[in-house]
């Protein structure tokens, strides 16, 4: 018999990257416009981290940050809206002293992107926004 019915279960191995992907490093979001981070390759990773660090000044009012993946097939570009990302927002009162965070989830296509989009941002009243992406298996 070449195999059983009830597999046994294999112990998994843990592949990182050996660095994480700076996508946006100390980024000030000034305005209402919706800012994209470069495409980052994640086609062999099955799992993905993002790390934020977020600050603000003078007050703006809030800032949406966005994860992408790629359809390879139609080259569109689809938000992701599992778990956390489903609504990841942060207002002025939350990251006023700065905050650190980071959420992991599963990688869905051939590229990852991240966006950022301020509301009630000026010159003087913005976000400063750090993000990096790390992938493992």
């Amino acid at each position: 018999m070449r195999g059983d019915q009830y597999p046994a279960l294999q112990n998994e191995v843990l592949y990182r990257n050996k660095e994480t992907v700076q996508v946006f490093d100390k980024f000030n979001v000034v305005n209402t416009t919706e800012q994209v981070s470069a495409d980052v390759e994640c086609g062999p990773f099955r799992h993905f981290g993002l790390f934020l660090e977020i600050d603000s000044t003078s007050t703006p009012t809030t800032l949406q940050v966005k994860v992408q993946f790629l359809d390879r097939w139609t080259g569109k570009w689809y938000t992701y809206k599992e778990g956390p990302f489903a609504a990841l927002f942060w207002e002025d009162g939350d990251t006023a002293s700065g905050i650190a965070e980071c959420f992991r989830d599963m990688c869905l296509g051939r590229a990852i992107r991240v966006t950022l989009t301020g509301a009630g941002t000026s010159g003087s009243a913005y976000f400063t926004v750090s993000a990096a992406l790390e992938f493992w298996n």
